[in-house]
């Protein structure tokens, strides 16, 4: 993350379920980075109050 702060919801995919466990949030920070493969795993995002997020993403094979 750059700039701003965003929730992250994410779920886990139904095979992975019982070993990762349930649904669970996580706020991004500047300077934080999270990197999950968002072809796998289920995931909403929130700008959270009147910040302004600016995020890179990347699609690797």
């Amino acid at each position: 993350m750059i700039s701003g702060a965003k929730l992250w919801r994410l779920e886990p995919p139904p095979e992975c379920y019982y070993e990762c466990g349930p649904p669970f949030d996580v706020v991004v920070e500047p300077g934080e980075t999270i990197v999950l493969d968002t072809n796998i795993w289920y995931h909403s995002t929130l700008i959270t109050g009147d910040r302004m997020s600016i995020a890179i993403g990347s699609e690797y094979d």
